[in-house]
């Protein structure tokens, strides 16, 4: 821009971007629809959401070709049946402000159910994994909207440092005042991340990154630990031989075979052999056993190192309020009292909704959680009372929804700050 003597010079104001973000979780798929304003704090409204299409479980699973509600889809699928319906969603909301599809960049952001797809670890050559998302580009691009990122994101790197950066914005205000940034522990279906501020400074070899936004920086240490998600640790739990019985020591007394819907592991639907029997001690003893032998392999997230408290998020929280334990300030003693209560005398299984997952896993995954905070291989094991609290998905300011904690939120608040 040419500037004339004695004239001020004014940088034009940043255009609106309109941007729809596929969040695809190991557990589901859903979508937003934000208008962004690109700044240093860039200013970021959620005008459309979709929570997904009933029946879905990620998108590895129409890789692995077990995809859609009849679980027998495959990767050529997976644009009819999800990824349409997704943008068909947030149709009415763009009509509505008179924006071209065309001028909408679509980005899917897949998580740890993707990265469990690749070999070793899954079946999958990266060949595979990118034919796949080949496919998807060229379906939202025939939809009429433009592919943006269409991968996997990095779990350290990307994923967790984004749900750090959501929760900070939201619940400490961290990058327009003064306030001090929190440490987070997030739970999903296949990984878990531990986040947290640090004063070392910024190593990608040792999964420390810098943030700035606002003028602001930190240096946050982050590692996403993939099995530790409470589906994959479940399903790990069911695995134990002994007991061999489908993890029947983990689920409410008197629940039945015939209530468990079961996970689906290598191919084959695994469900409890006999009638359940809850045991605390040994319930927490396999998660104790699961999470000790991933962090060793995944490596010691040194939460000594942290400047701050931490904050439980996803189904960390999700874990004490099914149960019924406080969740706003939670205890050891609270979390095993209550999961003792509700879970092991005769006729438990009355305690919760049976006929739905949450409700026939809540005994299991708050058993999960305590061994995971808790237990003799927690991460707080040594000092309980610097995990403070778990926070809602949900914010809700004078009593009105206010959003929800998204890491596509803290992603575009990165990529858009100027």
């Amino acid at each position: 821009m040419m500037l004339v003597a004695g004239v001020v010079g004014i940088a034009p104001a940043a255009a609106t971007v309109y941007t729809a973000v596929i969040d695809a979780g190991s557990s589901g798929t859903r979508i937003s629809l934000y208008e962004v304003v690109p700044g240093p704090y860039p200013e970021i409204k959620e005008i459309a959401s979709h929570k997904g299409v009933a029946g879905d479980e990620g998108i590895d699973d129409f890789l692995n070709k077990v995809g859609g509600t009849e679980k027998n889809l495959g990767p050529d699928a997976v644009g009819d049946a999800l990824i349409g319906p997704l943008l068909d969603a947030i149709a009415p909301a763009l009509k509505g402000r008179g924006v071209r599809d065309v001028d909408v960049v679509v980005d899917l952001l897949a998580t740890a159910g993707m990265r469990s797809t690749l070999k070793p670890v899954g079946t999958h050559d990266p060949s595979e994994v990118d034919a796949f998302y080949d496919g998807i580009r060229q379906f939202i691009s025939a939809k009429g909207f433009t592919a943006g990122d269409i991968r996997t994101v990095d779990g350290s790197a990307e994923e967790g440092l984004w749900t750090w950066i959501e929760v900070n914005n939201r619940y400490r205000d961290a990058f327009r005042s003064d306030k001090a940034p929190i440490g987070i522990v997030e739970v999903g279906g296949s990984s878990m991340q531990i986040s947290y501020p640090t004063t070392a400074a910024p190593d990608p070899a040792r999964n420390i990154y810098p943030v700035t936004i606002n003028g602001r920086t930190f240096s946050v240490f982050d590692r996403t630990y993939l099995g530790l998600g409470q589906d994959d640790a479940r399903r790990a739990m069911r695995q134990e031989n002994p007991p061999g019985d489908g993890g029947a020591h983990c689920f409410p007394t008197g629940m039945q075979p015939a209530q468990d819907s079961g996970d689906l592991i290598s191919g084959a639907r695994v469900r409890i052999a006999r009638p359940a029997t809850f045991d605390a001690a040994q319930c927490l003893a396999s998660y104790s056993a699961i999470i000790g032998a991933r962090l060793a392999e995944g490596g010691d997230p040194g939460i000594a190192g942290s400047t701050s408290p931490f904050y439980g998020i996803a189904s960390v929280r999700y874990a004490f309020e099914e149960i019924g334990a406080a969740a706003q300030i939670p205890s050891p003693a609270g979390l095993s009292d209550a999961i003792a209560e509700k879970c092991a005398p005769a006729g438990s299984v009355n305690n919760f909704k049976i006929n739905k997952k949450y409700g026939q896993h809540a005994c299991s995954s708050a058993t999960y959680i305590d061994a995971l905070l808790y237990g003799p291989n927690g991460l707080f094991h040594q000092d309980p009372g610097r995990f403070k609290t778990t926070i809602a998905d949900r914010i809700v300011v004078d009593g009105k929804p206010a959003g929800t904690i998204s890491r596509t939120t803290g992603y575009l608040l990165q990529k858009y700050a100027k």
